[in-house]
């Protein structure tokens, strides 16, 4: 078997995801990079995305709309560390992948959000004060700032030893 790791990033978060599953590849992977032709050429493509109004980034998307026949494992990060949310963000992922690619495995958590975010949620907060969905959202941003963490990190290197070792 061998392998590609093929990611998008925004904010670094989906580059460490990668990083750690290819890590956990080793020799076998043969492509690591931003989407290209090359990375087709695998029995396995490992693809990471940043998440982008609750699915895949357009740069992921297109790369994986083209593929065909190919087993494929998705993984990305969210701002939000809401489970349903993670989960609806990877079946949005899902759908955009061609029905003759088998989806193998899948991993999603939170990540930090870039700092401009924080300061919309603050101006936000300015124009209504104590508002708790506002400040619920305040929160969140300082939560995702501990992410990914080192289980975040564990828990994917568990699920691509789980495809590897199969």
């Amino acid at each position: 078997m061998n392998y590609s790791v093929v990611y998008a990033t925004s904010t670094g978060n989906t580059k460490l995801l990668a990083d750690n599953v290819e890590e956990v590849l080793g020799s076998e992977c043969v492509y690591f990079g931003q989407p290209d032709e090359k990375a087709k050429k695998s029995d396995i493509i490992f693809i990471g995305f940043w998440t982008d109004k609750g699915t895949c980034n357009e740069e992921i998307k297109d790369f994986i709309s083209e593929l065909k026949d190919k087993k494929v494992f998705i993984f990305g990060s969210a701002g939000a560390g809401d489970e349903d949310y993670l989960n609806m963000v990877i079946n949005n992922v899902k759908k955009e992948i061609n029905k003759s690619c088998e989806v193998i495995g899948e991993f999603m958590c939170q990540g930090k959000m870039q700092q401009g975010v924080k300061a919309r949620y603050e101006k936000m907060l300015a124009e209504k004060p104590g508002d708790e969905q506002i400040l619920s959202l305040i929160k969140n941003f300082e939560e995702a700032l501990n992410h990914p963490n080192e289980d975040d990190l564990t828990r994917l290197k568990n699920k691509v030893k789980e495809v590897v070792e199969k």
